[in-house]
């Protein structure tokens, strides 16, 4: 007969139970520990069937509001035409209307190209009902009047300078050609400018053109050609804003909304996603650029010191290199660029985008494995000149780099000198910024905002495959110069951009397709007839309630500053240096 002895668990829940024969555990243990081992489970269980129903469930963001009850009527020009409109444009990129900085630029073929447009569009530049002015002589402001009175016109934005076209031998073709030619089974319109940014101009004077032989639009619009915006537009855009804001006062006008370029209609940049993407810019970076100088003893290379200047300097720009600014995917408008898209996304990039609670810091990491998508999330790092020595057998005594940052709209200066200083944590590196231009605060885009409806409305009828979503445009534009004007500006452009063209941007090979071109002038066109549904007669007048608009997300995602006395001197303290 063999001897069995209790165990205390035993005294405590009232019977006996052998845990595989080693140990003993009343009822209330089991329970215990079966909670402990499926608890677990149980809540990965339920995290999942969120993140699926979620994913599953998610709705589209951007609420097409509609505008006007007609049908929609696009031009539809036939061939002949196409290739006219393809012709002018090649025109126009013949003038190498080049900007080496602002006291360097070819002002003759600036000149030869306004006359060009004149020509070529004699209806804009011969109507009663537009009014032409040259500011600082180089740049071209029009006053379109509206067949109603108007208080709130807009602006359409462009530029007529270029940058250089760089080594022509890396060119297939010249860099000026202007011309139609064949490439990868399509017709394109070749040269420097075809889209940064005279496919604009071009589209914008083309699609007056066409309102003008018909009439007059309803409301009353403005637009601008800088002839210096590619170094920073001072000039032009500076000068264009002086004129802009006096005939606002006369005209009892105030400016709504505004559209430069910027941003594109987009396939396949952003992963997961196969369908094009409208991607308008509500906000652009801010800058600055750094001068960091070492100072040391100059000495005879034969007798060097451990550590020179050129060493000291250089192991201080690796360190910025190595150690990047943070990411703010879960504060800018960035985040609202991503869950916009989830419904458009493939399933597994769905199960991701509509659940950013959850996966925000994953997707800022896929973000920080291309330098183009990353630069989006954060304030980037760029060496751009390293300036030491001026003898082979002499240690310098002196050694300057210059850094520029493109800086994050949640981010100001004090927050890139601090990270800087940290980073390098060295105190022999002197630190100074030499020109500053904060981020401008980011316009409105929720579904209530008339003038953000206008421009996605006009894309969608062009792109009516594509799908909306706002972002920050990581470049810079002139559109600094308008910001005591409006607070709803808007960076977009309809060209057509695939993974392979972001390279031609100030490279080379710079072209745009002829079909393209033709939904460029739609466009535009479109953006005339939409924009007629917001004509208001009196400054006094009560606006249809708008959100704040300055994000969808609530949550995370853009944080916006409202301070209105924020916005009125957050512009007074810097200096602005060349940059484009």
């Amino acid at each position: 007969m063999g001897l069995h002895s209790k165990s205390k668990f035993d005294l405590e829940g009232g019977g006996e139970s052998s845990c595989c024969g080693f140990c003993y555990c009343s009822k209330k243990q089991k329970r215990i520990c079966c909670l402990l081992v499926w608890l677990p489970v149980i809540i990965v269980f339920l995290l999942f069937a969120a993140v699926l129903i979620k994913g599953l469930t998610v709705q589209d963001k951007f609420e097409r509001m509609e505008l006007s009850q007609e049908e929609i009527a696009l031009i539809n020009p036939n061939n002949e035409t196409t290739i006219a409109w393809a012709k002018k444009l090649g025109g126009a990129i013949k003038f190498p209307t080049v900007s080496r900085n602002e006291t360097d630029q070819n002002v003759q073929d600036l000149e030869n190209l306004h006359e060009y447009l004149k020509t070529q569009f004699p209806t804009v530049f011969s109507s009663e009902n537009v009014e032409t002015f040259f500011p600082n002589s180089l740049s071209i402001l029009l006053r379109i009047k509206g067949s109603k009175p108007t208080v709130n016109p807009y602006l359409l934005c462009a530029h007529l300078d270029v940058v250089p076209a760089g080594d022509p031998t890396k060119w297939d073709l010249d860099p000026f050609l202007g011309e139609i030619v064949e490439q990868d089974n399509d017709q394109f319109i070749y040269g420097r400018g075809a889209i940064d940014d005279k496919h604009s101009v071009i589209g914008i004077l083309q699609a007056l053109e066409i309102v003008l032989e018909g009439g007059k639009p309803e409301r009353t619009l403005y637009v601008a050609f800088g002839h210096d915006e590619e170094v920073s537009g001072h000039n032009g855009a500076g000068e264009i804003a002086k004129v802009l804001e006096e005939l606002l006062e006369n005209n009892n006008e105030k400016l709504d909304f505004l559209l430069d370029e910027g941003m594109f209609v987009m396939q396949g940049v952003v992963p997961g996603v196969d369908d094009p993407v409208i991607y308008i810019g509500v906000v652009e970076k801010g800058w600055t650029t750094l001068e960091l100088t070492v100072n040391g003893d100059q000495s005879h290379s034969s007798a060097p010191p451990r550590e020179s200047t050129i060493g000291i300097l250089a192991n201080a720009v690796s360190k910025l290199e190595k150690h990047r600014s943070p990411a703010k995917f879960s504060s800018g408008p960035e985040y609202d660029s991503m869950s916009y898209l989830a419904p458009h996304a493939s399933f597994f990039f769905k199960m991701v985008l509509s659940n950013l609670w959850l996966f925000k810091d994953a997707v800022s990491s896929v973000l920080a494995g291309g330098s183009e998508l990353d630069a989006i999330q954060r304030t980037t790092t760029a060496v751009t000149i390293f300036d030491a020595g001026f003898k082979e057998n002499v240690i310098p005594g002196f050694a300057k780099a210059t850094v520029n940052h493109r800086i994050h709209p949640t981010e100001t200066l004090d927050d890139i000198l601090k990270h800087d200083k940290k980073v390098i944590d060295d105190d022999r590196v002197q630190i100074e910024s030499k020109g500053y231009f904060p981020p401008p605060p980011i316009s409105p885009y929720s579904n209530d905002i008339i003038p953000f409806q206008i421009i996605a409305n006009s894309a969608l009828e062009v792109f009516p495959g594509a799908h909306i979503t706002p972002g920050t445009l990581i470049a810079n534009t002139d559109t600094k110069h308008y910001l005591h004007l409006t607070d709803k500006i808007y960076r977009f452009t309809p060209a057509f951009i695939r993974k392979n063209d972001t390279k031609r941007f100030h490279g080379f090979n710079e072209r745009i397709s002829v079909n393209n071109f033709v939904q460029v002038v739609e466009f535009y066109h479109r953006m005339i007839v939409n924009a007629d549904f917001s004509v208001e007669d009196s400054l006094d007048k009560d606006l249809p309630a708008e959100g704040s608009g300055q994000c969808d997300n609530l949550e995370e995602g853009c944080v916006a500053n409202n301070d209105s006395e924020t916005k009125d001197n957050m512009f007074d303290d810097y200096e602005l240096v060349e940059d484009s």
